[in-house]
């Protein structure tokens, strides 16, 4: 019993601690698959590290919304990783239907970083904010007819209880769930700002999405703002990898060994996709992202009507 209370911290825990390691590990591998040593895996922790000791300089035009944004960020990326499942371990936070609270948790928290970048007042800031709540318009829809098409099968609406009611022991369902996942995969592209619809490495500002609403960013500031894009990289993951546990079978050591192979595989896939592909032009986003909502809506009908 004592055992399963400390499953939702340790969990959480987990999930901040090796957040930016899983970030350091993407670099590392495009580094290698681009000819060059690259940056140690241990990286992230670094930046992090020397932006936590830095001075925080805020910008005369700017308000209150900007000095409190970034905590209020950091914070609600935390809560949404606090109703994660780790394997078989129960999250911090889990009832009935905070599926959508995990949706709009992580909307509050794009929701606070656009108002930041616009109440400084810089024009490339104002424009970065503009394509951010564009995308999400479009991204939205994919998480609820991935995820949610899972729950809909199920009648589930817990996070936790959705993911286990997964079985991979029929291979209509075992299709359906692999099509989700490939859903999931281009929403945390999207969200997580990487390739190839945003370049996360970029410094031209007329290209960025999400780099350029944290231009005026530093300090403790930037240091909150980084450690939340790490944070919501590994939900994704978390999120992708998920998909593939064999709930049937319930074993904590299994779960581990899923839990690393799975983050190992993901973490490669992520480093080849931003190695052999290009960024997209801003008009085609919308077209990528309505690709990825199209076919989560065909999953969903075609096992409906064919199981």
């Amino acid at each position: 019993m004592d055992i399963e209370i400390l499953q939702g911290p340790i969990a959480i825990f987990v999930i901040i601690g090796i957040a930016p390691l899983f970030a350091g590990f993407i670099n590392k591998q495009k580094a290698i698959l681009t000819g060059r040593i690259g940056a140690p895996v241990l990286q992230p922790y670094y930046d992090l590290l020397r932006l936590f000791r830095k001075e925080t300089i805020n910008a005369k035009s700017s308000s209150f919304i900007s000095q409190i944004s970034p905590l209020i960020n950091f914070i609600v990326i935390i809560v949404a990783a606090a109703m994660l499942p780790i394997g078989y371990w129960k999250p911090l936070i889990s009832f009935n239907g905070d599926i959508i609270l995990f949706a709009y948790t992580l909307g509050l928290a794009r929701f606070f970083q656009i108002l930041a970048a616009m109440d400084i007042g810089s024009s490339f800031e104002g424009m970065g904010a503009s394509r951010e709540a564009t995308f999400a318009l479009f991204a939205e829809p994919i998480f609820f007819f991935t995820l949610g098409s899972v729950a809909f099968i199920s009648g589930l609406t817990s996070i936790y209880d959705i993911y286990h009611s997964i079985r991979l022991d029929n291979i209509s369902y075992i299709v359906f769930i692999i099509i989700c996942s490939i859903s999931a995969f281009i929403l945390a592209i999207t969200e997580c700002s990487r390739m190839p619809v945003d370049d996360p490495n970029t410094h031209l500002e007329l290209t960025m999405i999400h780099e350029v609403m944290i231009l005026d960013n530093s300090g403790f500031d930037l240091f909150l703002y980084l450690y939340s894009s790490y944070i919501k990289l590994f939900i994704y993951a978390i999120l992708e990898i998920s998909f593939f546990y064999p709930f049937s079978a319930k074993s904590y050591l299994l779960g581990i060994v899923i839990f690393i192979v799975g983050s190992i595989i993901l973490s490669l896939t992520l480093a080849i996709v931003e190695t052999i592909t290009s960024r997209f032009k801003m008009k085609n986003i919308p077209q990528y992202l309505l690709f990825a909502t199209a076919i989560g809506i065909l999953n969903l009908l075609i096992y409906t009507f064919t199981k």
